[in-house]
């Protein structure tokens, strides 16, 4: 890796990366300009506004109407077919949302919520946005990542104990805050299924020496790039049927030959192969 500056990581940034260096070529150097929006990802944005809403207003009354007020006041109709389309799903994240919180003490108050954190790895700044932070339980110092999913897709503890991302997140939050943090959750709001995860230190160092290695051909491949190497060769596509997915596939002829285009709604979950679907 380059000496000198920082490489900067998020989790995002690292996943598009895994996903496709042509992709993170596009969108984190060239830094394409796109239009349009996803339906999924409406819904989604306002699931995750609503939650955090409804825990930054602790004196506002907790009630199913209230819930379904938030979902309200953060939706758009970006990504769907029509108005009738996004009344639906409207009222069914409203729905997801009141069935999730239902199920917490009326009185819970989280340690935080979007909580944006950063870190100090070799080589890299590793950076995150944190969905929640919770109390420990039973250690008053500990505090528990959580990390909101609204995809199709229902999270496993594999998922949990495999995720790049909330291994940064609980090193931030460590490094950050001086708090230990080895408890890890995915909390998938339609189903109300919550994945965990209890890391030893060994095995999150193990993840966070996996992120660096990473960053660290990232970083080589930008310079290389920058040098005058061949495209194909630093960033190469990764054709795939996520390609129907994805907001850069205008400028990659491979991607955009290997699945079509998908319609901004496709995301919504409708009975579809849960492997063509993005994360």
């Amino acid at each position: 890796m380059t000496t000198g500056r920082l490489y900067p990581i998020s989790p995002s940034k690292l996943s598009t990366w895994l996903d496709c260096p042509r992709r993170f070529f596009l969108q984190y150097v060239e830094r394409q300009r796109v239009s349009g929006s996803w339906a999924h990802l409406s819904m989604g944005n306002a699931i995750h506004n609503a939650l955090r809403d409804w825990f930054d207003e602790p004196a506002a009354p907790r009630t199913r109407e209230r819930a379904e007020s938030l979902v309200r006041a953060h939706w758009t109709q970006a990504g769907f077919r029509d108005a009738e389309q996004s009344g639906q799903w409207q009222s069914a994240a409203a729905a997801m949302v009141w069935a999730y919180l239902s199920g917490l003490d009326p009185a819970f108050a989280p340690h935080s919520v979007e909580r944006s954190l950063g870190a100090i790895a070799p080589g890299i700044a590793l950076n995150g946005r944190i969905d929640r932070l919770d109390g420990g339980g039973g250690d008053p110092e500990s505090l528990v990542v959580v990390d909101y999913k609204t995809g199709k897709r229902i999270p496993s503890s594999d998922d949990a104990r495999g995720s790049f991302a909330l291994a940064i997140y609980a090193v931030c939050v460590e490094r950050s805050l001086r708090r230990p943090c080895t408890r890890v959750e995915l909390h998938h709001i339609p189903s109300g299924v919550m994945a965990a995860h209890v890391y030893e230190p060994s095995t999150l160092q193990r993840q966070i020496d996996r992120v660096v290695q990473i960053a660290g051909e990232m970083a080589q491949a930008e310079e290389d790039q920058r040098a005058g190497a061949d495209l194909s060769e630093v960033f190469p596509p990764r054709p795939s049927p996520l390609c129907g997915w994805c907001d850069v596939r205008d400028w990659c002829p491979e991607g955009a030959a290997s699945a079509p285009k998908k319609d901004p709604w496709s995301g919504l979950p409708v009975a579809e192969d849960e492997a063509s679907l993005p994360a």
